[in-house]
């Protein structure tokens, strides 16, 4: 399969051959649905910042102007705080998925397997983790395939904004970063572009990918 050329600042194509990304499109019954819903206006986002405060990659992003907000479904992955009847009915939607029953279209669940596979626990950042290579490999394999569902779901390539500020897409930037700090464990380069296309994507940049991103760091 070719793959276009596309702009940096849309999110990279993750090609879907993983043993857990296969399994868990295979049992995928549909993507999450996504639909547009309002505009994010950079110029007037930016205008209260002194120049001096913006980043290299800010300014980028204030270039491209006006673009179109995306909101996606959400499917919950049940908490402390969920009933009775919102955990049953999410374990009647589970899969097995390389020996994991979980909800195909749910963001957070491949979130929480990488992380279980890393050993990492609420607010641990992948980036400060001790793995060793196999954990490793096992948190990176269930990311990537929560990010080969999330772009089956969204148009290819994506170069709007799916803004943080809407619960819903949560999950979408979650996966994202979890894949991205991960990959930057052992491929730094790779994992750039996605650390970029986050703040493209969010400008607000609630997840901190700034940080990692080239040219995000502000002075």
């Amino acid at each position: 399969m070719t793959v276009p050329e596309v702009p940096k600042w849309a999110m990279p194509w993750v090609p879907p051959t993983g043993h857990v990304t296969q399994e868990a499109l295979r049992a995928l019954d549909r993507p999450l649905l996504a639909w547009p819903n309002g505009e994010f206006d950079a110029e007037e986002y930016y205008e209260g910042f002194p120049a001096s405060e913006i980043s290299a990659l800010e300014r980028e992003v204030r270039k491209l102007g006006t673009r179109p907000t995306w909101r996606m479904e959400r499917v919950w992955f049940p908490d402390d705080e969920a009933s009775a009847e919102e955990t049953a009915a999410y374990e009647a939607a589970c899969r097995d998925v390389a020996g994991r029953l979980i909800v195909p279209r749910c963001l957070d669940a491949y979130a929480m397997e990488a992380y279980a596979a890393a050993g990492l626990g609420d607010g641990e950042d992948p980036a400060d983790a001790d793995l060793d290579d196999e954990d490793l490999d096992e948190a990176l394999a269930w990311a990537e395939a929560g990010v080969c569902v999330l772009q089956q779901s969204l148009p290819w390539p994506f170069t709007d904004c799916l803004p943080y500020s809407e619960l819903d897409n949560r999950p979408a930037h979650r996966i994202l970063y979890a894949y991205a700090s991960l990959l930057s464990r052992r491929h730094p380069r790779k994992a750039a572009p996605f650390f970029r296309a986050m703040v493209y994507s969010n400008p607000p940049d609630n997840m901190g990918a700034r940080f990692t991103a080239p040219g995000g760091r502000r002075s």
